[in-house]
């Protein structure tokens, strides 16, 4: 069983990607909606998640022009706005439910149970008042190395937002500032951020009104949500990772697989998924899981000695 999840935002997929293959199902992603259409007309997915806020191709417009070849597929929305502004457009494209960001598990498996008919896994994802709730993260994913691949993701990607966000602000330039909030959002819910989702979800208020009173508030939650998420990574370094020796011996048997363009590569990655991770860089890693995920076993042939270092 398959289905596809279409996010523009890599850290948010990741997320989502582990939330839904918690519950026993594969998932194929794509980064925007051209290819999501693509994809869904090459293959029957049994549901479709669709991110609606993309760049140059929304998730309406893709969920629309897939409506055009499969009326069948239940297409699910995933958006922070409220459910009440954009009934009618999902209406309109064709879309069937909805999912607010950040996606909550006992949502999700009530949306699976409902489309799928499928058992799904319970977890428990009551966010306590920490800054970062690694316990009710953890929860989800069960998943030591993944949420700290995660957090790494997220600092990497994201630890200026605060400080761009405040320029944004007081210059006025309100647009801007709404498209980062709307990031730092989805990924603090996820997270399990949950003060730092609320402010967010306050100054986006605001920031639709009239200028935002809250930033100071803001800003003191970012500073200290943001060392929570060092202090946990500094926690991690303790675990044990595999030794280089035993990856070396593991990476010669993918990339012979590889050149053979033998789709056994993608099992051999899949199965040993957290040991790829765990000694790679996070960007290199993060482009030959896209790489096996749509067997593109040439590129990988052709970029192997760049992603191991």
């Amino acid at each position: 069983m398959e289905i596809l999840l279409v996010d523009d935002n890599e850290i948010n997929m990741e997320i989502q990607k582990m939330m839904i293959e918690s519950n026993g199902i594969t998932v194929k992603t794509a980064s925007n909606g051209a290819d999501a259409v693509k994809m869904a007309e090459e293959q029957d997915f049994f549901m479709i998640f669709m991110d609606i806020h993309m760049p140059e191709m929304d998730g309406y417009e893709a969920s629309r022009l897939i409506r055009k070849f499969n009326k069948s597929v239940p297409i699910v929305a995933l958006t922070a706005d409220e459910f009440s502004e954009v009934q009618q457009k999902l209406n309109e494209n064709g879309i069937d439910a909805y999912l607010s960001k950040p996606i909550q598990p006992d949502e999700l498996q009530e949306l699976l149970q409902k489309h799928l008919n499928i058992h799904t896994i319970s977890s428990e994802n009551k966010m306590s008042d920490k800054y970062f709730d690694y316990d009710s993260l953890y929860a989800v994913f069960n998943d030591a190395e993944a949420v700290q691949r995660l957090i790494k993701q997220f600092l990497s990607a994201h630890e200026n937002d605060c400080e761009i966000l405040g320029k944004y602000i007081f210059s006025g330039k309100y647009l801007p500032a709404r498209e980062i909030l709307h990031n730092i959002i989805g990924i603090s819910g996820n997270l399990f951020c949950k003060k730092l989702y609320s402010i967010s979800c306050r100054i986006s208020s605001e920031l639709k009104k009239d200028y935002p009173d809250s930033f100071d508030t803001f800003e003191e939650i970012w500073d200290k949500t943001i060392a929570e998420l060092k202090a946990c990574l500094v926690q991690e370094t303790t675990r044990a990772v595999p030794v280089r020796e035993s990856f070396r011996e593991l990476w010669e048997e993918f990339f012979e697989l590889c050149t053979e363009f033998d789709i056994s590569a993608v099992d051999i990655f899949t199965e040993n998924k957290q040991i790829f991770s765990g000694n790679m860089e996070n960007k290199s890693f993060l482009q030959l899981e896209k790489a096996v995920m749509k067997y593109d076993f040439l590129w990988i042939s052709e970029h192997m000695e760049g992603l191991y270092v």
